[in-house]
């Protein structure tokens, strides 16, 4: 029978410190279940929802959420690894409702957003051009991005442009001269506080 006693003192440890708002227990609890929730959304979710938001989005909104409820003092039930993932999968199973509800929505296209075979010319065999975005989209989408931005701080932001500019996470490793891992975990952190 496997031994757990190490791995439930760590959880705990990690509990405790992102319950103080230690970015080390954030960290931690992020790298050891963002993949198991990322399978669970893909698992949970019909091809034809992810077109819209992927399993990636969801994890990332079920452990923000775990997050803020931790900091701000919910979910003392949580002690062990065992309970964390009981949390950890309603949380997901409930943005997976969500997010499925909201496409459905009749504002929404009743459930028939399309993916880009909406691009697709008379023929079907090419893309025909995407609609132009109105003005005011488009200065709303630049307010956004920069909101976004501002919330991160400098080694973050200059992250986050790069890949906005279709760098690799090799390419933005070499520029920062570090490994890739860091940047993967740098590229996670945004995403997190960007979910929340």
């Amino acid at each position: 029978m496997e031994d757990h006693t190490h791995e439930s003192l760590s959880i705990t440890e990690w509990l405790d410190q992102a319950r103080v708002g230690d970015s080390t227990g954030y960290q931690q609890l992020w790298l050891r279940y963002y993949e198991r929730l990322v399978r669970l959304a893909r698992a949970r979710l019909s091809a034809r929802d992810r077109r819209v938001s992927d399993e990636e989005d969801l994890a990332t909104m079920a452990l923000a959420a775990l997050f803020r409820a931790l900091e701000t003092g919910k979910l003392p039930e949580i002690q062990d690894r065992e309970s964390l993932w009981r949390v950890l999968v309603t949380i997901t199973d409930n943005k997976i409702l969500d997010h499925v509800k909201y496409q459905k929505r009749q504002r929404r296209g009743d459930g028939k957003v399309r993916g880009h075979s909406a691009f697709l010319d008379a023929q079907g065999d090419g893309y025909g051009d995407p609609p132009d975005p109105t003005p005011q989209f488009a200065h709303e989408f630049g307010v956004v991005c920069e909101e976004l931005l501002d919330s991160l701080r400098e080694d973050l932001q200059r992250i986050a442009i790069w890949k906005m500019e279709g760098h690799t996470n090799r390419e933005i490793a070499e520029k920062l001269g570090c490994v890739e891992e860091s940047v993967r975990r740098k590229i996670l952190l945004i995403r997190s506080q960007w979910s929340s």
